[in-house]
């Protein structure tokens, strides 16, 4: 699966899914996490206008995957 390099791909990615939430993984490069955490706000915004909620990370050599679930799985 791709890793994405710019917080526009990402988005796009984010908004072009059609499945389950707990079925995407979002690979995002180390290059994007920046200390202040800008470009992760920016990518979660989007997460959460699709009403999905962050379930977690695992962190990898070049990049993070994150996870993420349905606010309905509460």
């Amino acid at each position: 699966m791709q890793v994405f390099h710019s917080v526009s791909d990402a988005i796009q990615a984010i908004k072009s899914y059609n499945g389950a939430p707990e079925e995407f993984e979002l690979r995002v490069s180390n290059e994007l996490l920046d200390p202040v955490g800008i470009n992760m706000a920016i990518i979660t915004d989007e997460i959460l206008a699709r009403d999905w909620t962050p379930n977690g990370y695992e962190q990898f050599d070049e990049f993070r995957l994150f996870r993420y679930r349905s606010d309905a799985s509460d």
